[in-house]
């Protein structure tokens, strides 16, 4: 087996070389090669005057940022120091069966291309310089392009205190030591990714199985700017936040979502209070609403006031002088971009029926009253099985932690029976489901004595709903033998599994509740549904 300590290593040079590959100076492979080889071009004019050019990387923020990368690779200490990381690579091949002598071999020219590159020490590498003044005083000893290269590192990017042979290359200026780290620096982004390559061709090979986070880890951000969808909640002042890694301690009741209610409402100016009454006067309900925009045109002005944070209320006002006069609601908008929105514009309007009055106060002072108009017995039907269906919806969102898609479609009462179902059933109830019959394939050829169901999923007016996986059974089910299926297997037997006449067979989530026996096959949870029978529904 291959030791796992090597396959960690490697597997962390391979998130640091990614990272390595994908910086802009290692994608202009040419120019990274130009930069590893190093040039000196001279120029030679009539008076015997010489220039000598040597070609740098145009942005020297940008090649810093590549040193910094390629640094863990060059330092003893790091975990993934190239001597560590090679024979790491040498092990798993010298255990392995299937590696070939080009493997060997091109393994050993990349331990030697590395160990030419190496950091430490006073290696002349291409070149090396040396200075002293006209007047001979000031001179340097001579100081290998590996010392320049080491200094600019230690002493000009990530540190100020270069100690041993790297202190020599202080003796010149930083464009001397740049010069040297452009070619030591790019040779070992170069061979960073050479060595990646020879790593994927003895993954391709199979001789070199690490995980696959390796190879599909993001190593950088790759964006100028970064949006994460979130929810803002608040509290009271002094309101202690828990501490989330401690998963029995949850939220409290203090806090709450941060709406775009509450965004308008940071200006007191928007504040709008609504409150629904009976004809006695009692309360149906009360709201903070809030002005969500403001316009004057001509001799009318437009108020937008947004109420239950989900239906827009579009007022018109005479404008004379500084007063408005003779409100009128121009239009009523409902959003359903979230089942969230929909649940509660749904639940205003159930609201709305059961009031005579919908009065708007700024100020404390009323400024617009109506008189909503009331549903029709079918119309009221169909807004209560609405929400009762948003509700379940939003229950089973808060359960499972997954937002889904806004229920706006057409669907049926069965559909309405299968979601309550799916929403007690995911709260950890057991719960009467079908009555059946269930033709269930038994691989051992006996009986059932529990169904199992798979998850799946439920749609409900274009909302494709989760479904756990469910246990079922009924204490009094009969099963009927169908024969032999051998499709299945030597032994499978197909059955019909039925509940007693008139009864359904009772689900449950065996992650959510606990059934030991048929003792706790009792108290089902009801269903509840308006205009819906549990005793007589027909599944």
């Amino acid at each position: 087996m291959a030791d796992l300590d090597d396959l960690d290593t490697i597997a962390q040079f391979v998130l640091r070389a990614r990272r390595i590959q994908a910086h802009s100076l290692v994608r202009d492979w040419d120019a990274l090669v130009h930069h590893a080889q190093g040039s000196l071009t001279g120029h030679l004019d009539i008076s015997g005057t010489t220039s000598l050019t040597r070609k740098l990387p145009e942005d020297e923020e940008a090649f810093e940022s590549l040193a910094a990368r390629v640094r863990p690779l060059t330092v003893k200490s790091e975990p993934i120091y190239y001597v560590t990381v090679l024979d790491a690579v040498e092990r798993l091949l010298h255990g392995s069966a299937a590696t070939t002598d080009a493997h060997r071999d091109r393994l050993q020219r990349l331990r030697g291309a590395w160990e030419a590159s190496e950091l430490q020490g006073t290696a002349i590498q291409g070149y090396a310089v040396q200075s002293i003044r006209v007047d001979g005083t000031d001179a340097t000893p001579l100081v290998s392009d590996t010392q320049l290269a080491a200094g600019w590192l230690y002493a000009d990017l990530v540190h100020a205190d270069p100690k041993g042979p790297k202190q020599e290359a202080l003796r010149f200026p930083l464009r001397e030591r740049y010069a040297a780290a452009v070619r030591v620096f790019s040779r070992i982004a170069a061979l960073a990714a050479s060595t990646l390559s020879f790593v994927e061709t003895l993954r391709k090979a199979g001789l070199i199985s690490i995980d696959e986070r390796a190879w599909n880890q993001d190593v950088i951000v790759g964006a100028s700017e970064l949006t994460e969808t979130a929810r803002i909640l608040v509290a009271p002042p002094e309101t202690s936040v828990p501490d989330l890694r401690d998963s029995a301690v949850g939220l409290t009741d203090d806090w709450r979502p941060f709406t775009v209610t509450d965004l308008l409402r940071q200006d007191p100016a928007n504040h709008v209070s609504v409150r629904l009454a009976r004809g006695d006067a009692s309360t149906v309900a009360e709201y903070e609403a809030a002005v969500a925009h403001r316009r004057v045109e001509g001799s009318t002005a437009h108020w937008h006031v947004l109420v239950a944070g989900s239906v827009m209320v579009h007022f018109q006002f005479d404008v004379e002088g500084e007063l408005l006069t003779r409100p009128s609601v121009a239009q009523w908008e409902a959003f359903n971009f979230t089942n969230q929105l929909i649940l509660a514009s749904t639940q205003l309007q159930l609201q709305l029926h059961e009031a005579e009055t919908m009065v708007f106060e700024v100020g404390g002072e009323a400024f617009v009253t109506l008189e909503p108009s009331q549903l029709d017995e079918h119309s009221l039907y169909q807004v209560r099985a609405h929400t009762e269906t948003v509700s379940d919806i939003v229950a089973i969102e808060t359960a499972t932690g997954e937002d889904l898609i806004p229920c706006i479609g057409a669907y049926d009462d069965a559909a309405r029976v299968h979601l309550r179902q799916t929403r007690l059933i995911l709260e950890g109830n057991l719960v009467a489901s079908t009555r059946g019959p269930l033709i269930i394939t038994a691989v051992t050829g006996k009986p059932p004595q529990v169904i199992a169901v798979h998850p799946g999923q439920l749609e409900v007016g274009g909302t494709r709903v989760p479904i756990p996986g469910l246990l079922l059974r009924h204490p009094t089910m009969v099963s009927r033998d169908l024969g032999a299926d051998t499709t299945t297997g030597p032994e499978a037997r197909r059955f019909e599994v039925l509940p007693p006449d008139d009864e359904r067979f009772l689900a449950w989530c065996p992650h959510l509740h606990e059934v030991t026996g048929d003792q706790d096959l009792v108290d089902a949870t009801p269903w509840g549904l308006t205009g819906i029978d549990e005793e007589t529904f027909p599944r």
